[in-house]
């Protein structure tokens, strides 16, 4: 039987995929580091946020010995992109800046939205991919994809796991054996995670099997590739094949909040399993606050986790 949602009509089906539209995007609020450049930090911001917002909270933020993160790295380089401005269709249509239009995020599965609700997501998470890949790309060739590091907050850690599920080097003129540092996701969900789990865990699927579907018969492609070929799909990039996803020697970090009650904990959880399902080594923490970061303990956290990185350079 055909898989009929509307996630598997929109990506097998070319004439019904959302069009790219070159869209202008605001220069990024970028920190330049203290000491000479060695690593890179690329984050990005919630919905309705901006780079400059996020990016001046967000190292203000100080650590329990009251220092912040360019103080911990100073060779860092932070970079904080701003989305677009995009209608906000669900939301009274409000013109609010978003890496990708959506419906209510417990209502963010391809099985539960329409055609068209699926199609908002899909252009919005493509298009923002084209706009963030050069940047990427310029850091990568500035230091090396292994002192780059990318991530960021709710619907920016959202965004950004896409970005780190389709990255793969030599597609820009880093090294091709490079694996990006590492992922900071704070409070975030994973988009079409449903989608997601069908493809690590097939043998629940029931007459899910379908030829003209490339995701439901690629059972000879690891469950990473499938993930990493799904997602790479909604980007516009070419496939895999046999080749591993760099994406797996990716350390992430994942930090969430008890009672956070925009992005349900279980969503940031979910998050952190289906990462560690398919070969990724992930660190989840909880925090006793709401929807943010939690000062300092986050902070301290997220500075434990980067010590490694900067201690092999």
């Amino acid at each position: 039987m055909a898989d009929s949602s509307p996630i598997a009509q929109a990506l097998t089906q070319p004439g019904e995929k959302p069009k790219m539209v070159s869209q202008i995007y605001p220069v990024p609020f970028i920190v330049s580091p203290i000491s000479p450049h060695k690593q890179t930090m690329l984050l990005l911001h919630g919905r309705g946020s901006n780079g400059e917002t996020f990016g001046r909270e967000f190292l203000a933020s100080k650590t329990t010995i009251g220092k912040s993160i360019q103080e911990h790295f100073p060779d860092m380089k932070f970079v904080f992109p701003t989305a677009k401005r995009r209608r906000a269709k669900w939301y009274n249509r409000a013109f609010i800046t978003q890496w990708f239009d959506s419906v209510p995020i417990n209502e963010q599965s391809g099985r539960r939205m329409s055609k068209e609700e699926v199609d908002w997501q899909l252009e919005g998470l493509a298009e923002t991919a084209e706009f963030l890949r050069p940047i990427l790309d310029n850091e990568v060739v500035a230091v090396g994809a292994k002192n780059v590091f990318i991530g960021g907050l709710s619907q920016g850690c959202a965004m950004a796991a896409h970005l780190l599920l389709s990255y793969q080097p030599g597609e820009s003129e880093g090294d091709e054996n490079d694996s990006l540092g590492g992922f900071i996701g704070m409070s975030g969900w994973l988009p079409f995670a449903d989608e997601v789990q069908d493809l690590i865990r097939p043998d629940e699927l029931v007459g899910k099997e379908d030829n003209d579907d490339p995701f439901a018969t690629s059972t000879q492609l690891s469950p990473a590739i499938q993930v990493c070929n799904f997602v790479r799909d909604i980007m516009d990039l070419p496939l895999l094949k046999e080749m591993e996803p760099s994406c797996l020697r990716t350390p992430v970090f994942l930090g969430h909040g008890k009672s956070d009650e925009k992005v349900k904990i279980d969503l940031g959880l979910e998050v952190a399993i289906v990462l560690r399902q398919i070969g990724i080594g992930v660190r989840w923490e909880e925090y006793d606050e709401g929807h943010w970061y939690k000062v300092p303990e986050e902070i301290d956290d997220i500075v434990d986790f980067l010590v490694p990185s900067a201690e092999s350079l």
